[in-house]
């Protein structure tokens, strides 16, 4: 998995590229609890590039959303395809998260 981080405007968004399943699961992981651990107040998670999530991603996404709720932080996410859409929804996480379209959405 490639992960690149860009801020815009409040937010800081992870551009990410392959699979987020068991096997890599933890370079995300580590990935947003060092942005937690700055007190990031926004994280978005770019999905355009990624085209398969399992179990083990939903869980890290609502692990992070739980801690980054503590301290009114957010988490959202962008660019999140039908499939991984579907299953997300199916998850119910589409309840708790912010999912963007697009860039414009989060001005």
């Amino acid at each position: 998995m490639d992960i690149q981080i860009n801020e815009q405007g409040d937010h800081t968004i992870l551009k990410l590229n392959g699979d987020i399943d068991y096997f890599n699961v933890s370079e995300l992981k580590n990935a947003i609890f060092k942005l937690i651990n700055n007190n990031t107040r926004s994280i978005i998670l770019d999905l355009k590039d990624v085209d398969y999530m399992d179990s083990s991603g939903i869980g890290l996404i609502v692990t992070a959303y739980k801690v980054m709720n503590n301290y009114q932080g957010t988490i959202g996410l962008l660019h999140v395809h039908d499939e991984i859409l579907a299953l997300l929804k199916l998850a119910t996480v589409d309840v708790i998260l912010k999912i963007y379209n697009n860039e414009d959405e989060l001005k």
